[in-house]
């Protein structure tokens, strides 16, 4: 069913609403279009018509248990050969025209969502390894539990709970690329652990069969005798090299040969397992903390064939990890399938039925879901968050705001954030008596109550203030960018289609630095456009550099002014112009050949982002923001 709550004309004597906030406090709820769920044929099969009775009942228990916030749900149901199940997304939503059907109601926007899903017999995250796999048994490898693709990942997620959430604590769960609980009866998963022993005897085995597969490659490709004889002679040297590098490691690791065996690859093949001397089953330091090394697992010939009937042989529910900073849409989505999914109805239906007889499907901790759904109804009916003393602009001025009205330690009143990893929070910096915004880093904000376009002609100015006292070679760093293209539904930057970017940072330097020629306090203006106005070498844009010596771990405050003006883009530091796009050189240092933007140029979107070095340990503010009509 499409549910809509909000009221779209709601305003207060200070502010209206902005489309944004609308969506991002609203329950859009599951699209009624069909349109993804077009995978299910009509068929007379008892099998197949008990396994679609099974995918219905996991959308009725899910539309029951999660309700879209900021987004808008669909469904897709599934039945493969060894699978079934659904497979759902919640997707971005706009009031623009083109996303709105002939009522005036939401459409998905196309490429923009989120998936998540629910599927018997369905291994998510694993990686077939098809030079292993027959009709008999299947090989593959699964991430371990904790896996992280960085050491960035790693520490986003250091003080989650491992086992998520206690709604699940009495469940496999497996926390890695995405969040995975499975239900399996007696909490037991039919996956054969697979030793290094069998692993390499497997591995082995499997040459002749491919290099028969060659053989008729080249049959096929040469018609020659002796050319074909030349392709056999190569092939067999390639074959020889794998043979003798599963000798080689089968002698290394002959004193624990029925340990379970972890392979380097996410999806080995032949040539990436056993081509040259990187050992398959040892990794480096990194790989090992970040658990990299992927434990080797089959399915045997049994299980195969289960799964091929109508009864599930385990559930698997996958979701990505969000946080609030994640926004409401994604955090409501995680929250709910952490701690309202009933699980333990969900596996008591599929493995011990006696436990429900007679009883309906409820959500987990209903209470508590209600609560969080009444509060996104009750957002939209009072006001807006309170605006900052001067955000009414009088005269020339576009806009203004010095986050006054904010709360020290809270998200900042009428400001976008990327809601990706860190983001930005109101703060009193030290020395300081007025709220800043601490911007979070590598994560845009943008004023969600600036009317845009920006005047033609108009200045931009803010304050950026950085830590005191580091040792690094560089301090805070603020970009500051300016688009004229219109920013994306969810209030971020897009690049895509005609336009210009204006790009102005500003980073801090060390005064230690001075006197050794490799000061890294800088301002650079880069701009780039679409047509390319200016291209040299196949490479487009300008740029121009300042040695910023105004900035730094003692002179840690800045007023930076952005003029437009006719095209021309030109960069003040406390009032004292430091460079201008009439300076900008070409990427190979080439005379500009348009020296700045078009002239009739807009600026429909505006970001501030933190681009410190060192970001965890120096924090970088911005403040006293204004825009001026010349």
């Amino acid at each position: 069913m499409y549910i809509l709550f909000f009221t779209a004309f709601y305003s207060t004597a200070n502010a209206q609403l902005t489309n944004e906030q609308r969506i991002n406090d609203s329950i859009i709820g599951w699209w009624n279009n069909n349109r993804f769920d077009n995978q299910l044929k009509p068929t007379t099969d008892p099998v197949q018509k008990k396994r679609i009775a099974i995918d219905d009942s996991l959308v009725a228990w899910m539309k029951k248990t999660y309700t879209p916030v900021a987004g808008l749900g669909t469904v897709t149901r599934q039945n493969a050969k060894n699978y079934f199940g659904v497979y759902f997304m919640v997707w971005n939503v706009s009031f623009d025209k083109e996303y709105l059907d002939a009522q005036n109601h939401f459409k998905p926007i196309p490429e923009e969502n989120t998936p998540f899903r629910v599927n018997a017999n369905f291994i998510p995250g694993s990686y077939s390894i098809p030079f292993l796999s027959n009709a008999t048994q299947t090989y593959f490898t699964w991430p371990q539990d904790g896996y992280r693709v960085s050491l960035e990942d790693q520490s986003a997620k250091r003080n989650v709970d491992p086992r998520i959430h206690p709604n699940v604590y009495n469940y496999i769960t497996r926390f890695s690329e995405s969040v995975n609980v499975f239900l399996a009866p007696n909490n037991k998963l039919p996956f054969k652990e697979v030793s290094i022993g069998e692993y390499l005897d497997s591995s082995e085995a499997s040459l002749d069969k491919a290099f028969l597969v060659e053989k008729e490659k080249i049959d096929r490709q040469w018609t020659k005798q002796q050319s074909r004889d030349e392709a056999y002679a190569y092939q067999q040297k390639e074959f020889d090299r794998y043979r003798n590098a599963i000798k080689k490691w089968r002698q290394k690791y002959s004193a624990k040969l029925n340990e379970q065996a972890y392979t380097r690859h996410m999806q080995p093949t032949i040539i990436n397992e056993f081509f040259g001397d990187i050992d398959p089953f040892e990794g480096n330091e990194i790989e090992k903390k970040l658990k990299q090394l992927h434990p080797i697992y089959k399915l045997d010939a049994a299980t195969t064939e289960k799964c091929k009937t109508e009864k599930p042989q385990w559930i698997a529910v996958t979701f990505p990890y969000f946080t609030k900073e994640n926004g409401n849409q994604r955090f409501e989505l995680y929250t709910t399938l952490t701690q309202n999914l009933n699980y333990e109805y969900i596996y008591n239906y599929f493995f011990d039925a006696q436990k429900i007889q007679g009883k309906a499907y409820e959500p987990a901790n209903a209470m508590l879901q209600r609560a969080r759904i009444m509060a996104y109804k009750r957002k939209n009916a009072a006001a807006i968050n309170p605006l900052s003393p001067n955000t009414n602009p009088m005269g020339n001025t576009h806009f203004e705001d010095n986050f006054s009205s904010g709360i020290n330690g809270n998200n900042p009143f009428n400001w976008y954030f990327n809601r990706y990893g860190k983001h930005s929070m109101i703060r009193i910096p030290k020395n300081e008596i007025s709220n800043w915004l601490e911007l979070g880093y590598n994560n845009a904000v943008s004023p969600t109550t600036l009317k845009k376009p920006l005047p033609q002609n108009c200045t931009i100015e803010y304050d950026v203030l950085t830590d005191a006292g580091y040792t690094s070679r560089t301090g805070g760093a603020v970009e500051l960018i300016l688009n004229s293209r219109n920013a994306l539904s969810d209030g971020g930057e897009t690049l895509a289609g005609n336009g210009s970017q204006i790009s102005v940072r500003t980073i801090a330097g060390n005064e230690a630095d001075y006197n050794n020629n490799n000061y890294m306090g800088l301002a650079t203006l880069r701009i780039n456009s679409m047509p390319e106005l200016n291209k040299q070498n196949y490479a487009d844009g300008l740029s121009n550099e300042y040695a910023l010596k105004e900035f730094t771990n003692n002179l840690t405050k800045i007023h930076v002014t952005v003029s437009i003006k006719n095209g021309l883009i030109e960069v003040f530091v406390n009032n004292r112009l430091i460079t201008s796009s009439a300076n900008a050189k070409l990427a190979y240092g080439g005379t500009c050949v348009q020296c700045g933007i078009p002239a009739n140029t807009t600026i429909k979107s505006i970001y501030w982002k933190n681009i410190t070095n060192d970001a965890d340990n120096i924090k970088v503010y911005i403040s006293n923001i204004k825009i001026t009509k010349q």
